[in-house]
């Protein structure tokens, strides 16, 4: 028996736009493609998005699945029409002047609401966006998973709220150790952005640290659970006390390190690799970086 999308009145509020990203992954699950929940789905559930902006939902699937999961939103019915005014997709990331550093689809799709709102629901490459991640789940993550957990894991915060976890079909996220880690690696792909952001993407750790770090339990969030050397990472911008910035120091050297070596992808936006290494260069001449990096790199 097909899959059949049962569409939630049209509301734009955190309820609906949660309802219809469970139905894109059962979609998705249907349609056997591997995926995880991305940007705003996904943060979500580790951290409050702000309602001021557009609401984006995004799925990373593997690069192999890409072309099956956009002939699965095409069966389904979503709209590949022009974007709409409000679909900040509608750029060419070029031109943007949207200050959040956001997710940049390979290919999107549109629910329309009226006649100006829409969710947009993106497709993104696992090679661009999660490249140091494991293979994403086909099935669902058992509960001991270190990488991957359902939405409707009663661990997580608001579960038992109307219009969150157990609410709706499962989606498929990260763990909050490798949410954290994916989200340190976006920043450091992105620190030779030709425009930089006035958010990072890695904000929301700030967020996450603040609101629910010491309510979750100890299985499914501790900081030895986060991988070096992202867990210095998290500790320097956990400890708003350091005035010395350390974590730039070590993201420096890891976007070098990446660099060099081909193994982080090029940043979605317009960038500029040989003036941001001169531009590391010239700081290390100045601050004596190496002994600093030294120094947290042996934590």
């Amino acid at each position: 028996m097909g899959w059949k999308p049962k569409f939630p009145t049209p509301e734009y509020d955190s309820a609906d736009w949660l309802n219809w990203g469970s139905q894109i992954a059962k979609l998705l699950d249907h349609a056997k493609i591997p995926y995880v929940a991305c940007g705003d789905l996904m943060n979500v559930h580790y951290q409050q998005v702000d309602r001021d902006i557009s609401i984006s939902i995004c799925f990373v699937v593997a690069d192999d699945r890409l072309d099956a999961a956009i002939r699965a939103l095409r069966v389904a019915g979503l709209s590949e029409d022009p974007c709409p005014e409000h679909c900040f997709w509608a750029e060419n990331p070029t031109h943007r002047l949207n200050p959040f550093p956001l997710p940049w689809s390979a290919r999107h799709f549109h629910r329309y609401l009226d006649f100006e709102l829409c969710y947009p629901v993106g497709l993104l490459r696992k090679s661009q966006w999660l490249w140091l991640m494991p293979d994403l789940p086909l099935e669902f993550p058992e509960p001991n998973d270190p990488n991957f957990i359902l939405s409707t894991d009663r661990r997580l915060p608001d579960w038992d709220m109307d219009g969150y976890g157990n609410s709706f079909y499962p989606i498929k996220l990260l763990t909050p150790a490798r949410w954290i880690e994916s989200l340190f690696s976006l920043h450091i792909r992105d620190l030779s952005v030709v425009r930089e952001f006035d958010l990072r993407w890695y904000h929301h750790v700030v967020k996450f640290h603040a609101r629910l770090a010491r309510l979750l339990p100890p299985e499914l969030f501790h900081i030895d659970l986060i991988q070096a050397p992202f867990r210095t990472l998290y500790i320097e911008e956990a400890d708003m006390r350091n005035t010395l910035n350390y974590k730039h120091l070590l993201m420096d050297r890891l976007w070098e390190e990446w660099q060099e070596a081909g193994s982080m992808p090029d940043p979605i936006h317009p960038f500029n690799h040989k003036k941001y290494k001169k531009k590391v260069k010239e700081y290390r001449s100045v601050w004596l970086y190496e002994d600093w990096i030294a120094e947290i790199m042996s934590r």
